[in-house]
């Protein structure tokens, strides 16, 4: 089950460099990982007006709550190398947010599908 903190948790392998250069080139043609609905959407990723990149929480598919901001493609490339399933699944947070439509591994690779 996607949602299942314990499933989430085993998937502690990093994403590595390739996974993370090809999210980078999606994210800057233009394209957008996040749900888009009502109220609070998850987890999301995409490259605003200034070239920086975006992660952070989502809401009403459009409105992000405080991202973290990396200014240019390697910062963003250098810390989504580094995360895992796992580190991105808000484990240590609230109830509400834990496992609550997180980026996973299988989000990505689906992100990234030609």
């Amino acid at each position: 089950m996607i949602n299942d903190p314990i499933y989430l948790a085993a998937d502690t392998s990093i994403f590595g460099f390739k996974m993370a250069e090809l999210v980078a080139d999606k994210l800057q043609k233009g394209y957008f990982l996040g749900y888009r609905h009502r109220d609070f959407c998850g987890m999301a990723m995409k490259m605003d007006e200034k070239n920086q990149f975006l992660y952070g929480e989502l809401y009403d598919g459009i409105d992000f709550s405080f991202p973290m901001v990396f200014k240019n493609r390697e910062l963003f490339v250098l810390w989504l190398s580094k995360q895992s399933t796992a580190s991105l699944a808000r484990l240590d947070d609230d109830d509400f947010y834990r496992a609550n439509q997180v980026i996973t591994r299988q989000r990505l690779l689906e992100f990234i599908k030609d």
